[in-house]
């Protein structure tokens, strides 16, 4: 059985003033929170005194609040004296560990179990992600489980999520949807660097500015719409193109013309992964960006060649579409390519294909063109007459 002088112990160590004494009570910790029975019962015991707390009650010492606190204050401490040194990456670990445990509905007795506190996790969580690069993959994780509950991303101040001045450091406080897409930046730019594992470090960036992009704590400041995009094969394009989609699909309609700057800063990254490459899901995302694309600038006196280019995409597909099923045999490609059995991909591109069309017919254009039979008319009569993408070809 789980006793209070267990927990009491763990406590004593970790409130210690000397390192080697909390640095003893994170091990100690760690022995509890280790899989198996014995766990089980240290967390199911800190759940049920945690679920007992009344709403407006400071959690005492045996609560999964109190347990996150001190460890915020571990953690400090350790950073704090590790100049010289990287800090220990175990009192990183823990503090996943016991986030992740307390959240854990087997175990938390309680829905929000760190709502009186998670204030000042997602302050402690800005600070080192600001500071201690070591740390980065452990409190990417935290922070990605924190934004998913929606609760908790209402306590997430403005000045944490994005940036602003501050008028009592006279300085400018960078928060972390900046602080991501710098991070993102310089992780793509060391891929020719001599860094370990850089793929994997992009990938983490990503997916951690996507979890930011996808759960604000309210409506996109207008300092984050300035400052959103800046800037291979495979999750890393994936990621990255769907943190832009999820932001034109949650804060499009309140950008105006800023989707077409937005598309000039990514386009070439768009054309080059388009047509070269065989990842499904990365497709997918680069088709829906089209699709929002066109659609936030329905209208637009400036989107014609935008749409322009996206028609010249689609017609490349196509095409390629057609090559691949002129060298199937006709069965298969009969069996395959029907109309009414197209793939995800395909399907989605037929739409773009469409949504295309009516955006040539309802865009203006001053551009003078070399006149030539227009793609968007080839590709409407190939749709009207319901061939498949195989009949689709030879429109450029």
């Amino acid at each position: 059985m789980v006793t209070s002088r267990d927990v009491q112990e763990i406590v004593s160590k970790l409130s210690s003033d000397k390192a080697k004494a909390r640095e003893e009570g994170v091990k100690l910790l760690n022995t509890w929170l280790e899989g198996g029975e014995r766990s089980m019962r240290f967390c199911k015991y800190l759940g049920l005194n945690t679920a007992k707390l009344e709403p407006n009650e400071i959690p005492h010492s045996e609560t999964w609040p109190f347990l996150v606190t001190l460890l915020i204050q571990c953690v400090s401490s350790e950073i704090s004296s590790s100049k010289r040194r990287l800090p220990k990456a175990s009192f990183a670990k823990t503090m996943r560990i016991v986030i992740q445990r307390a959240e854990d509905a087997k175990f938390s007795g309680k829905a929000l179990p760190l709502l009186p506190m998670v204030k000042t996790l997602f302050n402690h969580i800005s600070d080192v992600l600001s500071n201690v690069p070591s740390f980065q993959s452990e409190y990417g994780i935290i922070l990605r489980h924190l934004l998913a509950v929606r609760d908790y991303r209402f306590h997430l101040r403005n000045r944490i999520y994005c940036s602003e001045f501050s008028a009592f450091s006279l300085d400018f406080e960078k928060g972390l949807v900046l602080l991501y897409i710098e991070k993102v930046v310089a992780s793509l730019d060391a891929n020719s660097s001599s860094q370990c594992n850089p793929k994997e470090e992009v990938f983490r960036c990503i997916l951690t500015l996507h979890s930011l992009l996808e759960n604000p704590p309210g409506d996109f400041p207008v300092d984050v719409q300035e400052d959103i995009v800046k800037g291979e094969e495979g999750k890393v394009s994936r990621k990255l193109i769907e943190c832009i989609n999820t932001y034109l699909l949650k804060d499009g309609p309140n950008l105006g013309s800023q989707p077409l700057e937005i598309h000039n800063a990514v386009q070439q990254f768009v054309f080059r992964c388009w047509l070269a490459t065989h990842d499904r899901g990365l497709k997918d995302a680069l088709i829906f960006y089209a699709r929002l694309q066109l659609n936030l600038l329905r209208g637009a006196t400036d989107g014609s060649s935008l749409v322009q280019q996206l028609l010249d995409l689609v017609c490349k597909e196509l095409d390629q579409s057609s090559l691949s099923c002129g060298s199937a045999p006709r069965s298969d490609a009969t069996k395959d390519y029907k109309f009414g059995a197209l793939t995800g991909s395909q399907r989605g591109l037929v739409e773009l294909a469409a949504l295309a069309c009516v955006s040539t017919a309802k865009t203006p254009s001053t551009e003078k063109r070399v006149k030539r039979e227009p793609a968007a008319a080839l590709l409407k009569e190939a749709l009207m007459k319901g061939k498949s993408l195989c009949g689709i070809n030879n429109m450029d």
